[in-house]
């Protein structure tokens, strides 16, 4: 559960001055969830793990509502995206591309009874994934004028780093139609609650001999979004050559 700490605040607005109080999350985890113990928001649990869209829902105290919302550079200051708030209940609105690696905040606006409150839920950058890499390839045979020539053996050594920036992060390997590779998450090829760690591997791949090509991808996700790093491999006895390249959603 993380820790919430209030701290009463001025805030200007219309010309008259109101005592807005301060919930903040002073946790140094952005997860997806925060339980507060006081103030008008019980908890708030982001749904989507997209970096241009954002979703999520609260829960309120008795007497309370929540009217207004939006998303904030947590670094800064400056406004990011107005947000939607719909039935006491859901926060929702679009997020510009560019903004995908900064770390965020929501604040919303409510009231009960007593007073008005600004609530903060810290929303992560989306994940930073580095990754260096290598293949060995052995005994090529050629195959004749009906099918291509190939390797018969190629090996991938792999270093990942990866930090997710919350403690609820989680990533996987992606493969496609043209490609076999070993699980990089310490043999494993999905790994949940990941904040931040360096993976090492060895092991055998298979690549499509027709299209002399290997691509797979790794995707890594958390409540602020997803991105995913492509490694984008032209195969043949010629010519042995990778891309990476990083995409976020």
């Amino acid at each position: 559960m993380k820790v919430i700490h209030a701290l009463a605040v001025g805030i200007l607005m219309t010309g008259n001055t109101y005592a807005f109080e301060t919930i903040y999350d002073a946790d140094s985890n952005a997860g997806k969830t925060t339980q507060y113990p006081y103030g008008p928001v019980k908890s708030v649990m982001v749904q989507t793990t997209s970096s241009h869209y954002f979703t999520a829902f609260f829960d309120t105290a008795a007497h309370a509502s929540c009217n207004a919302a939006a998303l904030y550079n947590e670094l800064s200051g400056a406004v990011i995206a107005p947000l939607t708030v719909a039935d006491n209940r859901v926060v929702f609105g679009a997020v510009e591309h560019g903004n995908e690696t900064v770390a965020k905040v929501i604040k919303l606006t409510c009231h009960d009874d007593e007073r008005s409150y600004l609530v903060h839920h810290k929303v992560p950058a989306a994940p930073t994934i580095n990754y260096d890499r290598s293949l060995q390839l052995d005994n090529w045979t050629d195959a004749g004028s009906r099918y291509p020539g190939y390797f018969q053996s190629v090996t991938l050594t792999a270093q990942l780093s990866v930090n997710t920036h919350a403690p609820d992060g989680e990533c996987h390997v992606v493969e496609f139609g043209n490609s076999d590779v070993p699980g990089l998450f310490n043999g494993q090829m999905h790994i949940n609650n990941l904040h931040s760690d360096v993976f090492n591997q060895t092991g055998k791949v298979l690549y499509d001999a027709y299209s002399s090509s290997m691509t797979y991808a790794i995707r890594c996700s958390n409540s602020g979004g997803s991105t995913m790093l492509f490694d984008d491999w032209k195969i043949n006895q010629d010519l042995q050559q990778g891309t990476l390249s990083t995409s976020y959603y």
